[in-house]
């Protein structure tokens, strides 16, 4: 049974690589996907070299089919990365997204390709980006300049009556405008900026800081699945540490600290983030998806774990290594001492 491709999905994911490889991003392997994402792109600043930029992208032909548990998975695996999510989509509710309009879905953002390509070559020449209206529900609006505005409005001699009475608003809505509270939609920006004789629109910030949007319980959505992942999670904890365990990802979990003291606080720590694999009874895909795991780990600057669910039989206490993954078993995981176990994180993450 052959598998349908959508063709809008396929142009757009063929399109949007072409323009992040344009802008000077390397791309991740073509195999590194999973449910919540379909490449991610890095670039690290010739002036910042030890910077290195990183989005996680998820096209879609219609924008409306991103589902709230795939994003709480891509802005979550983003965060651990230190990168930011964006969705290219063509469709929105069954309409082409309009140019130079941020989307928004499920707390991320969106953007047409052509958003995308107009948006990467403002990055490049280090411009302001162009990309002056959102939607919202009950339309498009502008992203208003409120201290132009005011500034406009006192040039012109208008107090917020007049101008509000001149717009045919309520001067609660014109004072919204002014403070920041509210953005005016299209026809209404239109009939402003004809009143005002200048334009007044600025960028909008694509990438918000979404620290208390994953303030969610993700302890509960990420606990361990399988039985090898509960013995693992369970000597784990023991020695005072936590993995975050995804669902249908390339890799099983990630380590979000050492001694879990920020997960109690519902906070994610990603400068020790350290993927980890699993090993299951399919021994041919646990080959195929350590190779990959190996090329994201290299690809993402990170280091990983690989648990193996059987004996080592390493006598030695020597631990085996496979380019950027460490392999231990349960074994090794069990023998280990909290002390012993946190040093060894430490190298992992450091080496």
């Amino acid at each position: 049974m052959s598998v349908k491709v959508n063709p809008h999905k396929n142009e757009l994911l063929n399109g949007a690589k072409r323009e992040f490889r344009n802008a000077g991003y390397i791309l991740s392997d073509n195999k590194i996907n999973s449910s919540s994402f379909d490449f991610i792109a890095k670039k690290s600043e010739h002036y910042k070299p030890h910077e290195t930029k990183k989005m996680i992208i998820r096209v879609l032909a219609e924008l409306d089919l991103f589902k709230a548990h795939t994003s709480q998975d891509l802005r979550l695996i983003a965060k651990l990365i230190q990168g930011n999510p964006l969705l290219i989509a063509k469709f929105a509710t069954g309409k082409h997204i309009e140019p130079s309009t941020l989307y928004t879905r499920h707390d991320v953002p969106a953007m047409s390709l052509q958003t995308l390509k107009s948006f990467l070559q403002d990055e490049r020449s280090k411009t302001e980006p162009k990309i002056t209206q959102i939607t919202r529900r009950g339309g498009i609006f502008v992203n208003l300049s409120t201290s132009r505005l005011t500034e406009r409005r006192k040039q012109l001699g208008l107090d917020i009556s007049q101008l509000a009475e001149k717009l045919g608003i309520s001067r609660q809505s014109l004072h919204k405008y002014e403070r920041g509270e509210s953005k005016p939609k299209l026809d209404s920006y239109s009939r402003l900026i004809e009143i005002m004789g200048v334009d007044l629109d600025q960028p909008v910030e694509i990438f918000k800081k979404t620290e208390k949007d994953l303030d969610f319980a993700f302890k509960e959505k990420c606990k361990p699945k399988s039985s090898q992942q509960k013995e693992i999670a369970g000597y784990l904890e023991e020695k005072g540490i936590q993995i975050l365990w995804f669902r249908k990802e390339l890799f099983d979990g990630m380590f979000v600290n050492e001694h879990g003291d920020n997960l109690k606080k519902s906070k994610i720590s990603v400068g020790n983030s350290v993927i980890t694999g699993v090993t299951s009874k399919d021994e041919e895909n646990d080959k195929n998806r350590l190779i990959l795991l190996n090329k994201l780990s290299y690809f993402l600057g990170k280091k990983g774990i690989w648990f193996e669910d059987e004996e080592s039989g390493n006598k030695s206490g020597t631990i085996k290594t496979t380019n950027f993954f460490t392999i231990l078993s349960i074994s090794d995981l069990e023998r280990m001492k909290n002390e012993d176990l946190l040093k060894f994180l430490k190298r992992v993450n450091t080496s």
